[in-house]
């Protein structure tokens, strides 16, 4: 079960940082405005956030949780 929840959060850390990633390059590439940088990357980070949210939800993986399911 150790093993499962540490492979279960390094999954998530590499998604957040792949996904962190291709949303700064592609705001800072293609949006000239600063004020629009930073609101693009914070929408685009709500957005992928929530996503991973209900995925994690409909998996039923709790890992980030103190007691097992």
């Amino acid at each position: 079960m150790t093993a499962e929840r540490g492979i279960q959060a390094a999954v998530f850390a590499l998604l957040l940082a792949g996904l962190w990633t291709i949303s700064g390059w592609a705001s800072y590439t293609y949006i000239e405005n600063d004020i629009l940088k930073i609101g693009g990357i914070t929408l685009s980070w709500g957005i992928i956030l929530l996503i991973m949210y209900v995925a994690f939800r409909k998996l039923n993986c709790r890992w980030w949780m103190s007691s097992p399911v």
